[in-house]
């Protein structure tokens, strides 16, 4: 998965985290996730109706697992085979804090996209912040944002400074 550009930003606390989590995701706006990470298994509900709105991050709540009905699965598992941990620069002014985990989808063959584009809300033109891949450890990925001498796509962004 060279890029990917993130439809959506699924923003959630679990109870057990210290710091908020963050989902992106290339397809519609679920309307449930679990994520089974960080030793459990939390589901979460998106509390907002009706399709997602370009660059809104969708916060979720998380539901206890009695309440969740028995006959309905998760839309989206988040899990170490299909997402992979990673920190971004700038995360307060693109998720809103500054320490926020976030999990990017893996390709088939299990590697992290090499480019992001997460959305910025806009009302009257789609745009994003950009960002590359720096490293991979056993771990998690680091982003940065791209270079100034990179060329920017036509509606984009940076964010406000560098890793």
């Amino acid at each position: 998965m060279g890029e990917m550009t993130a439809t959506a930003v699924l923003m959630m606390l679990p109870r057990r985290a210290r710091t908020p989590v963050a989902v992106l995701t290339d397809g519609p706006v679920p309307s449930s996730l679990r994520l089974d990470v960080f030793g459990g298994r939390e589901v979460f509900v998106r509390m907002r109706r009706g399709p997602g709105a370009h660059g809104v991050a969708e916060p979720y709540r998380e539901q206890p697992r009695d309440d969740f009905p028995v006959e309905s699965d998760p839309a989206v598992v988040v899990d170490p085979a299909r997402f992979e941990q990673a920190r971004f620069a700038c995360s307060a002014s693109v998720f809103g804090a500054t320490d926020v985990v976030v999990f990017v989808p893996l390709d088939a063959g299990g590697a992290p996209p090499a480019r992001v584009r997460v959305p910025i809300p806009s009302l009257d033109r789609p745009s994003w912040h950009e960002f590359e891949l720096v490293s991979r450890t056993r771990m998690e990925c680091r982003y940065r944002v791209v270079q100034q001498h990179d060329a920017v796509p036509t509606g984009g962004s940076r964010a406000l400074s560098a890793l």
